[in-house]
């Protein structure tokens, strides 16, 4: 399972995450959207933008918790973001809250970005024109170059990340068995950390939904939180690293929006535009500093919402140019809680940490398609010529002719192209009410007719275009139709039309989501004239066989009276002549 998976229950046929997907690494099968790994730059828009939140984020709240638990020294590195994160009201709060969760160790990645910001600088000291440095800070964009723009990779600074650099400074600093989790709003660090400039610096990334997530199961409020110091240096010149600029800021390098060789650009579409363009304007530029999120940071896709947009990036500001204000307020005793130890100055503690991180490009497999097998896609979406082609965008592709690519590359599936399925459907159900026997009447909850078809037509020897917009009583008793929409239940049964000759089976039901009422009727006026003559027939033959009953029971009875007079008689003879013949033998014995 990788970063970002999906729940198969809740994904409903909507690509509103393919859409979204700036370098479609999403693959439909069987109607459910699912993310491939090895083409996810892990920006997180599709978690953002789903909206049955069918996307999920790998969890590490688990393995945090067992890292608490674990017996290590535990530190933790958090995002300069933060104070746009949580609803509290000084930023040392949050210090309080995360020692009640079990840290040893609280610290501001702004810590680690110093470092990064200085190792930056010294890169555009010594560049050349036409050699431009691309900032590394943003994972997002790291994956992006790696696996779509190869060509642009040895552009990117040989430097590690402000999230990695701060690990590798914990872990010197208390010490090389020190587990150190970063906090932030980013996924794409969850992926960085097991790399091979992060893993051995970051053992778990929390994002700040987690964190959240954490506080509220330990019923731990921040409101009631003391306001105390980090347990490290302060860094206020690169808390504003997580804003669009913030690096160049930090490294003491021109932000001024009309800088000809230093420029900043945000939101992963306008980097891709950029990058598109990039071989024709390097040679102007020196720093490029590229950032997946629109705004920075703060706009991070597991960013909390407690704050607007400008709130967020207003928060890291005043944090950064008024640190004074943070700390004003702490509680009396608290201090660097670092057991005893002064923490060294940053020039010489840092001396040892290498800064440096290498690239490598990751391929995607791309089979090649040829021309006959677009036009074969295109043609089962009924696509025959390029005027078929409406290149709407439903489907989650730019084009019909880069979702035919998909296809082929076994990303999408054909029916996903939405305006052919519903005339597809609209054909089917238009061909069965305009050929179906059946009458079909349609009619608003006012009992307004919306649409009849034409066997409605016929059986009730009306013209569309006079009754549609008319009340249902014009044609019919709508008693039916108002017990369907009164119960919302199906209206079933055997009625009788006199003034049209005709007797129906109808069923009518309450359509609640386009408030409708529709009824249907089976003519069943001849089935009902063959069951009634078949009834008479079976009251004559019943008639007819009992009179032969009869009969026959009159005639059994005749002859049944006739052979008990003969019975009767013979007996009577019978028993004389035995009686006589007992008689002679008495005679013959004297």
């Amino acid at each position: 399972m990788g970063l970002i998976s999906t729940v198969q229950a809740s994904c409903r046929d909507c690509y509103k995450c393919v859409r979204s997907c700036p370098v479609k690494a999403i693959r439909v099968i069987n109607g459910h959207a699912e993310v491939v790994e090895e083409r996810c730059i892990a920006d997180g828009r599709c978690v953002r933008v789903c909206p049955q939140n069918a996307k999920k984020v790998e969890s590490s709240i688990d393995g945090v918790e067992k890292l608490l638990h674990s017996g290590a020294k535990v530190a933790v590195s958090l995002a300069p973001s933060f104070t746009g994160a949580f609803r509290m009201e000084y930023p040392g709060q949050i210090v309080s809250a995360l020692k009640k969760l079990g840290f040893d160790y609280v610290g501001e990645t702004a810590e680690g970005a110093a470092l990064v910001a200085e190792e930056h600088r010294r890169l555009v000291a010594a560049a050349t024109i036409g050699k431009p440095f691309i900032t590394s800070c943003c994972p997002a964009i790291v994956n992006l170059l790696e696996i779509y723009y190869h060509d642009v990779l040895p552009y990117l600074a040989p430097i590690v990340s402000p999230m990695t650099a701060h690990g590798k400074i914990l872990k010197k600093r208390y010490g090389p068995d020190t587990k150190v989790v970063f906090a932030g709003p980013c996924i794409a660090k969850k992926g960085e950390s097991r790399g091979k400039s992060g893993e051995a610096a970051i053992d778990a990334v929390l994002t700040f939904q987690e964190l959240t997530m954490l506080l509220t199961q330990e019923n731990i409020d921040l409101s009631q939180c003391e306001n105390i110091k980090f347990d490290s240096p302060s860094v206020s010149h690169s808390r504003t690293f997580p804003l669009p600029g913030g690096l160049a800021k930090s490294a003491a390098l021109s932000t001024d929006l009309l800088a000809k060789e230093i420029i900043t650009i945000d939101g992963l579409d306008e980097v891709i535009d950029f990058l598109a363009k990039f071989h024709e304007v390097k040679n102007s530029l020196r720093l490029i500093e590229l950032l997946a999120c629109k705004g920075g940071c703060v706009t991070g896709p597991e960013m909390t919402h407690v704050a607007t947009q400008f709130t967020r990036r207003y928060s890291v500001i005043q944090f950064a140019e008024e640190p004074s204000w943070a700390m004003e307020h702490l509680a009396v005793g608290d201090s660097l809680k670092n057991e005893g130890s002064q923490i060294r100055s940053c020039s010489e503690e840092h001396l040892e940490i290498n800064l440096t991180n290498d690239y490598t490009p990751r391929s995607v497999y791309h089979a090649g398609v040829s021309e006959e097998q677009i036009r074969e896609i295109l043609a089962r979406t009924g696509k025959l010529t390029s005027a078929d082609e409406l290149n709407c965008g439903a489907c989650g592709y730019n084009s019909c002719r880069d979702k035919a690519l998909a296809v082929a590359a076994g990303m999408a599936e054909v029916d996903m192209c939405i305006p052919y399925m519903r005339a597809r459907a609209e054909s089917k159900a238009n061909i069965i009410c305009q050929m179906t026997p059946n009458a079909i009447i349609v009619v608003r909850s006012n009992l307004e007719i919306v649409e009849i078809n034409p066997a409605a037509e016929n059986k009730f020897s009306c013209g569309r275009m006079r009754v549609v917009g008319q009340q249902l009583a014009t044609i019919m008793d709508p008693k039916h139709f108002e017990e369907a929409l009164r119960s919302k239940k199906l209206v079933t049964g055997e009625v009788t039309f006199p003034d049209y000759g005709m007797v129906a089976w109808q069923g009518i039901f309450y359509v609640e989501k386009n408030d409708v009422i529709i009824g249907i009727f089976v003519d069943i006026t001849e089935e009902k004239k063959q069951r009634e003559r078949f009834s008479r027939v079976t009251d004559e033959t019943l008639a007819k066989a009992q009179e032969v009953i009869n009969k026959q029971m009159k005639v059994a009875q005749e002859i049944a009276g006739l052979l008990g007079e003969t019975t009767a008689e013979t007996k009577v003879q019978l028993t004389k002549l035995m009686h006589l013949i007992k008689n002679e033998e008495r005679k013959g014995d004297l």
